[in-house]
């Protein structure tokens, strides 16, 4: 899989191999290509943007006001994101959010938002990323839009016995971290090897929540982005290929859902509602407003407007009865966008008292 229509040739290797362990964060760049740097933790990078999603939903200008002069030319950047971003585009990607998504897929060295969030991240502070909190809920409300990737995607570095050390350790836990990765196994393979030939790693991931960004950046490759911190399994059918090159499969976790309390049986759910909440509609998503709140003040969503007051009318579309309208509610768990007819609703809250 992700290698057009045949898979990488392996071979098994002779004996088992024996090594200790290091938790540091794979992380080794190198000149050439695309997908030229492990996207592989073994601490979960999520819990440093841990409540990002409780940001607002801003402009790309205002959702980077925080690296004003820090990032050179930063406005000259939005703009050119804005004038060269996909949009319109077929799933309905804002322009902010479209725009957001191209500035992260600028690999140019210098000083672009793609290389300073890079050096936040590999920082490993949590208290260096809550500035990009941000821009980070711009980006994933654009990427939560996109359609999911379907097949198996490749990373790779020159070959690295630390990071040989953590892939074959059977006793830490890896998690993805954030970055690219290609659905070609021989595009990174290339990109890696050359015409030398020399020794590699190469990385497939599956299941991975990886997102098809194709078509939103500035070149025109295939490419998959992977959000952080999904729990990675280690596959059986790792190898090397004729050239020594090391082949591993990872496959990407559910999380377990969380069961009840034990002593809710022994609880009196409220009454239902005698007012109208919030209550998204989309199947599985189990968001909705808990209640207790002043009237007029329902959570669980944000309200998303358009009100151009020139020519273009409304441009937002509600997920459920498709009706074109200017101003729609946002599940902030889904980010599907929906009108006050389908989802208020008169509610018999789940939450106990």
């Amino acid at each position: 899989m992700g290698c057009c229509s045949s898979k990488p040739e392996a071979v098994a290797s002779d004996s088992p191999r024996k090594y200790t362990v290091t938790n540091e964060v794979v992380s080794t760049p190198i000149n050439t290509g695309r997908y030229n740097k492990l996207g592989i933790s073994t601490t979960d990078p999520s819990l440093l943007i841990k409540g990002y999603e409780d940001e607002p939903l801003l402009s790309l200008e205002e959702a980077l006001k925080p690296f004003d002069g820090k990032i050179s030319h930063l406005d000259n950047q939005i703009k050119e994101a804005k004038s060269n971003c996909h949009y319109p585009s077929e799933h309905n990607l804002t322009r902010d959010e479209s725009a957001a998504l191209y500035l992260y897929l600028i690999h140019d060295k210098g000083d672009t938002v793609y290389n300073n969030l890079q050096k936040s991240w590999d920082l490993n502070d949590r208290e260096q990323m809550k500035p990009w909190f941000k821009y980070l809920k711009l980006l994933k409300s654009g990427l939560n839009k996109l359609p999911d990737a379907k097949t198996e995607v490749w990373q790779g570095t020159p070959y690295d016995k630390d990071a040989e050390k953590i892939l074959q350790s059977k006793s830490l836990q890896l998690y993805a971290s954030m970055g690219l990765s290609s659905p070609t196994y021989q595009q990174v393979k290339s990109d890696l090897q050359g015409k030398s030939g020399s020794k590699a790693i190469l990385v497939g991931y599956q299941h991975v929540d990886g997102k098809d960004v194709s078509g939103y950046g500035p070149n025109t490759q295939k490419e998959t982005m992977i959000w952080p911190g999904v729990k990675l399994n280690r596959g059986k059918q790792n190898g090397l290929d004729k050239n020594g090159s090391l082949i591993f499969h990872l496959t990407g976790k559910s999380k377990p859902v969380e069961p009840p309390p034990d002593n809710l049986s022994n609880q009196t759910p409220r009454q239902e509602s005698d007012t109208k909440h919030f209550v998204c509609p989309t199947e599985k998503c189990h968001n909705g407003c808990r209640g207790r709140h002043p009237e007029g003040h329902c959570y669980g969503f944000e309200r998303v407007m358009h009100k151009c007051s020139h020519h273009c009318g409304p441009v937002l579309t509600c997920a459920t009865c498709k009706k074109p309208l200017t101003d729609l509610n946002e599940c902030k768990r889904c980010h599907k966008r929906y009108c006050d007819d389908c989802c208020y609703e008169y509610t018999n809250f789940r939450d106990f008292e």
